[in-house]
């Protein structure tokens, strides 16, 4: 939320039993430095599945 507000509100859920549910997750790396533009293409890759729920780091 210090992001922008109702960030957090957006990625987090709770399941029927009340449990914490995260919906986003974001790992990158960077291969090459300088300024991001729009048009800018962005590639992502999958992990193999099965997917398993993500957890805090």
């Amino acid at each position: 939320d210090n992001f922008q507000a109702g960030l957090l509100r957006a990625v987090l859920d709770h399941d029927k039993n009340g449990n914490l549910i995260r919906k986003a997750g974001v790992m990158a790396i960077v291969l090459t430095g300088g300024e991001v533009r729009v048009g800018d293409p962005i590639r992502v890759d999958l992990p193999p599945e099965p997917f398993r729920p993500l957890e805090r780091v």
